[in-house]
């Protein structure tokens, strides 16, 4: 047997240079789907064997755990925790429940303003993945509207023009993951050489020519394990919004009975520089062994032919005779040879998803009932709707291979932009509620709502519908419908130059998961104050609502037995002017 590192001869590396063996590739995980990376590997005479190009995952959403309610703005309305189905007495109500705009006497314009500081602790039992905390925030204008109070035939009505912010994308998560994989390869190879030597012999006795026809049948066997590992750092920040411009009218049925209607038209935020985009970077290192064990059989056969002159005799009287032949050999041998390598290799993967021209419409319905003075019932739907745009991904890869002697051996980059059509299907949600004023400064509200999850879908065209929570195809994986608890109240201080509301709330929902729904709790603090008389009087509201959710977001790397702790602090400032 040859020592390892030694060259394997010519007829060796000629029978095996065929057996180019492909390396497992490793698949690193990321919230934007796996993302599969092959390193050059040695073949099993030493010659490098590049790496395939990377391949991802194909078009996929943007993570929806940042998300908020599908409907819902506003200060006062978040100090009570979102309990404000049958409450809705202000601009945000078009949101909300449409039908309470009717409760607005004055013409009044509103903004709200939004800042959010999200910390995720996560926890991997994957022995692959290491995980940590991932901190970040976001601020963004959260509403807008104008409303005007109207009589249709002596029946209060109102329409009002209103911009919302619907749906935050914005998440961060940065992990370091190690993978490996092996591969053996057994193959044999069998070929064929043929050879003709043609030899020339003189001496006083004799001179011939010699002419051997050879015929080597060999065959090699091969033993090869590829051994591969790497390490990556994976960073992936996402952010952008859904807005909506949204016209509503509302309007008495009876003197306690009204109705209102929001239609609602959906576009993402690139206007206001917050489109939707997100960006996965992946930095690795990886070692590619190989060892390679052969065993080269040869099986040969000479025929030789011969033709020439043999001389007898001295002096004058040498004699020639005419000589010729044939003979047949053959021999066999056994070699052993042992062939071991290893490359070093540095690779970045980058990836951009960017979502353009998003456009869908849909509609907010809502009914008010002031059953008495004590009491009022309150209902919304938001109906079902699609989104559709052009989802474009961007990808760089850059690799460079490195021999055992640290040599750069190989390089390449790769650049690839695809674009798509892609279309969302947004799920239906409904809310119910009821208000109980105990006098006309103390009140208590509740809702009760449910997120139809299981209507959320993703198609890219030329691809399969798919759940945009965990990746899997829609028609055999859907998302569990969701629903929440929410509580609130507002006690109305009344001082002589002002009125200070005091508000407070607790709520407990559901969000969609790739199993069963995350739970997330919270509560909220509220207050405000008033200045001025109308017409002119100015509102200015703030609220604090504080959420967290133990063991969630499993859906984010869903074969990784990923999970997190997260806490998040939410602050929204509200102006009212009454005009």
């Amino acid at each position: 047997m040859k020592p390892s590192g030694t060259h394997i001869p010519t007829l060796a590396a000629a029978v095996l240079t065929p057996i180019l063996a492909a390396a497992v590739p490793i698949e690193i995980p990321t919230p934007g789907g796996t993302v599969t990376i092959d390193l050059p590997h040695a073949g099993p005479t030493g010659q490098l064997v590049d790496p395939d190009p990377p391949e991802d995952a194909g078009f996929r959403p943007p993570t929806i755990f940042s998300a908020p309610l599908p409907v819902g703005s506003g200060a006062r309305a978040l100090g009570q925790a979102g309990a404000f189905t049958a409450v809705a007495d202000d601009a945000t109500a078009a949101s909300w429940n449409p039908a309470g705009l009717v409760q607005l006497e004055s013409p009044e314009v509103s903004a709200v303003y939004r800042f959010s500081a999200q910390k995720n602790s996560y926890e991997s039992h994957s022995s692959e993945l290491e995980v940590g905390e991932n901190s970040y925030t976001s601020s963004e204008l959260n509403y807008l509207s104008i409303v005007y109070p109207f009589l249709i035939n002596e029946r209060n009505a109102v329409i009002s023009l209103n911009y919302q912010e619907t749906y935050d994308f914005t998440h961060e998560f940065t992990a370091r993951f190690s993978g490996s994989a092996q591969q053996t390869v057994d193959s044999t190879v069998n070929q064929t050489f043929y050879a003709t030597v043609t030899n020339f012999y003189s001496d006083s006795k004799q001179s011939l020519i010699i002419v051997s026809d050879i015929t080597t049948e060999a065959e090699s066997r091969i033993n090869q394990l590829i051994d591969s590992s790497i390490m990556s750092d994976i960073d992936f920040r996402q952010s952008g919004t859904i807005d909506a411009v949204s016209p509503a009218l509302a309007f008495d049925i009876t003197p306690k009975f009204s109705l209102g209607l929001s239609l609602n038209v959906f576009t993402d935020g690139e206007a206001r520089g917050n489109r939707i985009e997100s960006t996965l970077v992946a930095d690795y290192e990886g070692v590619s062994l190989s060892d390679a064990q052969i065993t080269d059989y040869r099986d040969s056969t000479a025929v030789s032919f011969w033709d020439g002159e043999m001389y007898t005799g001295s002096g004058w009287s040498i004699i020639t005779n005419s000589i010729s032949g044939k003979h047949t050999n053959s021999y066999s041998s056994v070699d052993n040879y042992r062939q071991s390598d290893q490359y070093t290799v540095r690779g970045r993967y980058e990836e951009e998803n960017v979502t353009e021209d998003f456009f869908g419409v849909n509609a907010t319905i809502g009914a008010l009932w002031a059953v008495n003075e004590k009491l009022s019932l309150g209902g919304a739907v938001d109906l079902p709707w699609k989104g559709k745009g052009t989802q474009t991904k961007r990808i760089d890869h850059q690799i460079s291979t490195f021999d055992s002697n640290r040599v750069e051996v190989a390089s390449s980059t790769l650049s690839e932009t695809r674009e798509q059509s892609v279309e969302y299907q947004f799920p239906l949600y409904w809310a119910v509620g009821g208000v109980w004023r105990w006098n006309d400064r103390f009140f208590t509200s509740a809702d009760f709502s449910m997120t139809h999850w299981s209507m959320y879908s993703y198609e890219a065209e030329g691809e399969g519908r798919i759940n945009p929570v965990n990746g899997q195809p829609y028609s055999s994986s859907k998302p569990d419908d969701c629903v929440s608890f929410r509580f609130g109240g507002e006690y109305l201080a009344v001082l002589n130059w002002t009125e200070i509301p005091l508000r407070v709330g607790l709520f407990w929902e559901q969000r969609p998961a790739a199993d069963e729904p995350d739970e997330y709790w919270g509560f909220s603090l509220g207050t405000g104050i008033s200045m001025g008389k109308d017409p002119g009087k100015l509102i200015l509201d703030i609220a604090y609502v504080f959420e967290q959710g133990k063991n969630v977001m499993g859906a984010l790397l869903p074969d990784q037995s990923v999970s997190s702790d997260t806490v998040k602090h939410q602050l929204f400032i509200s102006a009212i002017w009454h005009f």
